[in-house]
Order: structure tokens, then C-alpha cells, then sequence
């Protein structure tokens, strides 16, 4: 396995992104023959997995309806579409808090300008107090 690592160009010092940019730049057929490489290694026969059934007998409807039942069932979706789905949440919390902020920091400023007189705001907070 070292020596066909060593002849695809999957070193141990190449860095993921030196990988990635290396993959990029391959052909169709370059990346088919080394992933058809990879599997090979790794004892792995190309095909759908299904007995009987090869690439070539699916058509563009059974792939489709595949896909939409994989759509239904989150526990078949990788873990990467996951994290990604979270992310407008990291999103949307952090806008969330930054608009309390903004209210709250208006707010306060808006209270002072109304009431410039630190006399006048002892007042209201003492009468705020016994409010009757």
C-alpha cells in the first residue's frame, strides 16, 4: 500500500491542501483511474452494491428517486451536510445578539439624553421603588 501511496503522489509529508489542488488539476479520467486505484487497494469491486444491478442498468429515474429517499432519512446524510445546516444557526444567534446589544446600548443612551441630571434619575429610580 506504501509503494502505490508513493505512485499516486500520496505522500506522507503532501498537506491536505497540496492534495486538494493536485486533485483539482487531474483530468476526469486521471481522478477515475485513481480512485478505481484506491478501491482496488483497499479490496473494494466497483459497482452499486445491489446483486445483479451494475451502473450501467440504473437509469436517471432510479437515481433520482434515490436520491429523494436519502433526502427523507437525515441518519443517511453525511455528517459534513450537517455541520454545514448548523452554521446559519452560529449565524443567526450571533445577529441576535448583536441587535440585543445595539437595543440595549440605545436604550441606555436614550435614557441618559432624557434625563441628563443624575439628581433627576436618582428620583425616578427612588419613585420606581415606591410606586404605589
Amino acid at each position: 500500500m506504501v509503494g502505490v501511496r508513493k505512485k499516486i503522489g500520496m505522500a506522507n509529508q503532501e498537506k491536505p491542501q497540496e492534495r486538494h489542488k493536485r486533485f483539482k488539476a487531474m483530468s476526469s479520467k486521471e481522478r477515475k483511474a485513481l480512485i478505481r486505484e484506491k478501491m482496488k487497494v483497499e479490496g473494494l469491486v466497483e459497482g452499486s452494491g445491489v446483486p445483479g444491478k451494475d451502473l450501467s442498468s440504473y437509469d436517471r429515474g432510479e437515481v433520482r428517486d434515490l436520491i429523494k429517499v436519502t433526502s427523507c432519512f437525515p441518519e443517511m446524510q453525511s455528517k459534513r451536510n450537517l455541520r454545514q445546516s448548523r452554521l446559519p444557526n452560529k449565524k443567526k444567534l450571533l445577529a441576535a445578539w448583536i441587535l440585543l446589544l445595539i437595543a440595549l446600548v440605545s436604550g441606555v443612551s436614550l435614557y441618559s439624553k432624557q434625563y441628563p441630571s443624575l439628581e433627576m434619575r436618582r428620583e425616578l429610580s427612588v419613585d420606581g421603588l415606591f410606586w404605589d
